[in-house]
């Protein structure tokens, strides 16, 4: 892995992808994952309300914004999302999609045909209890968060048993509903570990490295931190998902700096959506004289970096993804 550079980086906004739309419409709606595939697509996970009607889906779009399709609906059928939680893709631009409520996870092509679906609940190895954090790593074995189980579980990307580690606790190496989950370059594991308001590393065969972070809302303290993810050069990007903010820590866990949300403008789906109707969006919003609390985040569920080491982070609340730089003055 490259050392840190030796001057701190800073973060800028750069643009926003989506809205709050449902399927024919072009956006988001209630999104809480984005896998970035090897060719630069995006599938965006989308869990919005659980009464009818209740909206889960996956849009597939890039990061020029264009939109290219949707799939997947609420229900327990196949293809169907109950409480859909994360989303990954393998080598082979298969997607891969956890459900809490349905204990399975589900597996599509990269156009949306679903492949296959398997899990049993349980706690014995293989099984597991509200699926949630799910991430590949380099030799294409799923490492999938076992939240109620308070462990992560190792599988082959046709679903068989690995290994295991974690146990319930506050202790080194022990994890209390954890959520959200992560690869650096070297394989090391990051857990969002939510109830413990900390960050986890692993070494790739489960040992406990380091922790990141302690509960409270002050710069490195943590809420229920929901997500995480590394960039090339070792740095640590947290969705503090209970102080609706975006923390970053360096190699060794010391607090970087922090985002808050700085969204400004439209993204190109809210502009054709405000074209659409400017007698009624356009003009409404026009009587609008502060726009401060809409550019901030709302509860950030999880956060990616793409192969341009550009930081996505899924503003769940806001209905969108606000793109950030890391930039060094």
């Amino acid at each position: 892995m490259t050392l840190l550079a030796k001057a701190s980086p800073s973060f800028k906004y750069s643009y926003t992808i989506g809205n709050q739309a449902v399927p024919p419409a072009h956006g988001f709606s209630g999104p809480v994952s984005v896998a970035v595939a090897n060719d630069g697509l995006l599938y965006v996970l989308c869990s919005y309300y659980e009464y009818v009607p209740a909206w889960k889906f996956v849009v597939k779009c890039n990061m020029d914004e264009d939109y290219i399709k949707h799939f997947g609906s609420y229900g327990e059928g196949s293809g169907q999302f109950t409480w859909p939680n994360s989303i990954a893709v393998d080598s082979t631009g298969n997607v891969y999609v956890t459900d809490e409520w349905l204990n399975r996870i589900s597996v599509f092509d990269g156009d949306g045909n679903l492949e296959k679906t398997f899990g049993t609940v349980g706690s014995k190895d293989g099984e597991w209890d509200r699926p949630s954090g799910i991430v590949f790593d380099s030799e294409d074995n799923m490492l999938v968060v076992d939240s109620l189980n308070h462990r992560i579980q190792k599988f082959s990307r046709n679903g068989e048993f690995i290994s295991k580690f974690g146990e319930f606790g506050s202790g080194k190496g022990q994890l209390n509903t954890p959520w959200g989950i992560n690869l650096d370059n070297d394989g090391n594991i990051y857990v969002a570990d939510w109830r413990n308001d900390r960050i986890q590393k692993f070494s790739p065969d489960g040992s406990p490295i380091l922790q990141i972070g302690s509960s409270g809302s002050g710069h490195g303290e943590l809420t229920r931190p929901s997500g995480v993810a590394v960039d090339s050069e070792g740095y640590v990007y947290v969705t503090d998902w209970g102080n609706d903010r975006v923390q970053v820590y360096d190699q060794v866990g010391s607090y970087v700096e922090q985002f808050n949300g700085d969204c400004h403008g439209y993204s190109k789906w809210a502009e054709a959506r405000m074209a659409s109707d400017p007698e009624g969006m356009s003009a409404e919003r026009a009587v609008v004289t502060d726009f401060t609390i809409e550019r901030v985040f709302f509860q950030p569920t999880t956060v990616r970096i793409d192969n341009e080491d550009r930081i996505l982070v899924v503003d769940t609340g806001r209905h969108r993804i606000q793109i950030y730089e890391k930039q060094y003055n």
